[in-house]
């Protein structure tokens, strides 16, 4: 049965006196700030004025979002991460010791100059209308996980007009995003305006499903039960196919997008995930290991052995391969290969699968014409 493996940050199998003060805080250490849910899971938060039983668990708070980092399906095999924090997160102002290995290999393979500090931004939206190259009208809505950028010096009076407002108004936006203001020559410059590079990172981890209220494998009830006794509680399932949607829905739009403004995007999964890919569909990503960047971009990362003696209350990732390659590309019959392989099918069932399906099942009405 599916168990919550990381709780707030810290394994259940090897919890102490340190994790408990950080979950009494309701803590990630992943962003060293208060835990948000992984910034999508507001619905699993909990209420502790309705569970009087917990608020002991967390002296001084009325809300916590539930802080489940990860699930174990079966014991024996990898954990499955449910909170893009865990994988990597660039909000915190210090940051996370836990997550230097992801943030090296982002910058190695992003071939960022080292030493050189970049800006990030989360949650960057862009919702605009536009023109293809036949002049057609065309919609861009999508929203990037981080945006990494470079800076350069540029006059108050040109942003300006690159954002529609006058200087004031400009100004005002600069001043309140924290950017650096300059006077040279009786004009305002800006001196960390985003610039090139352009790095697009998107964090991929798996859903949990939706669970079950009876069995209390909820994440929000899993998450209650495993604070009041670690050893005795039940998780959700993962959602596989759910987690497969997303990403190939996204994968090759978000990876032109780099492209088509001189930058790279990475994608960055747990190697389980990356696993299930290869298994699923006719993309077999070990065909695609590389040192360099192409078209499309995957960091994968694993716990490595998460049952050796070496465990630690917090798992470092230390794990990562890295794929590459083109979004497509020609073979000898002209049949399209590449990253599109993603769309299709790793191996399509015999027709006897479907004969002993159809029979296992009810007929649920009846087509007359």
């Amino acid at each position: 049965m599916s168990k919550i493996f990381e709780l707030y940050g810290y394994r259940l199998d090897c919890w102490n006196d340190a994790a408990a003060r950080n979950r009494a805080k309701a803590w990630c250490p992943f962003m060293d700030a208060e835990c948000d849910g992984g910034g999508n899971r507001y619905l699993s938060a909990i209420d502790l004025k309705k569970s009087s039983h917990l608020s002991r668990y967390f002296p001084g708070k009325d809300i916590v979002q539930s802080g489940v980092c990860s699930l174990r399906l079966r014991e024996g095999e990898q954990p499955w991460i449910v909170c893009p924090r865990r994988l990597l997160s660039l909000k915190a102002q210090k940051q996370s010791n836990y997550q230097a290995h992801v943030r090296a290999e982002l910058a190695k393979r992003s071939e960022l100059e080292p030493g050189k500090p970049y800006r990030a931004w989360s949650e960057v939206k862009m919702k605009i209308e536009t023109t293809n190259d036949d002049d057609e009208a065309k919609s861009f809505d999508y929203t990037f996980d981080y945006i990494i950028a470079g800076t350069v010096r540029r006059k108050l009076s040109e942003i300006a007009a690159l954002i529609g407002k006058g200087e004031r108004g400009a100004l005002r936006i600069a001043e309140e995003n924290g950017y650096t203001i300059a006077i040279r020559g009786g004009e305002h410059w800006i001196d960390d305006f985003p610039a090139e590079p352009i790095i697009i990172v998107e964090i991929m981890t798996s859903s949990t499903s939706g669970g079950d209220k009876k069995k209390r494998t909820q994440i929000a009830m899993a998450c209650e039960d495993a604070i009041i006794d670690p050893a005795n509680h039940n998780g959700p399932g993962i959602n596989y196919r759910q987690v497969w949607a997303r990403m190939v829905s996204q994968l090759i739009v978000k990876s032109q997008v780099g492209l088509a403004w001189g930058g790279k995007t990475f994608w960055l999964l747990q190697d389980v995930l990356a696993n299930y890919i290869s298994s699923t569909t006719a993309l077999d990503l070990s065909r695609y290991i590389a040192e360099h960047p192409n078209e499309v971009n995957i960091l994968a990362f694993g716990y490595g052995d998460v049952d050796g003696a070496d465990a630690v209350p917090i798992t470092r990732l230390e794990d990562s391969t890295f794929y590459s390659g083109p979004i497509t590309e020609n073979v000898g019959d002209s049949q399209a290969k590449g990253f599109v392989e993603i769309v299709k099918i790793g191996a399509p069932p015999e027709k006897e699968h479907l004969w002993r399906s159809l029979f296992k099942k009810s007929p649920c009405g009846i087509l007359q014409i």
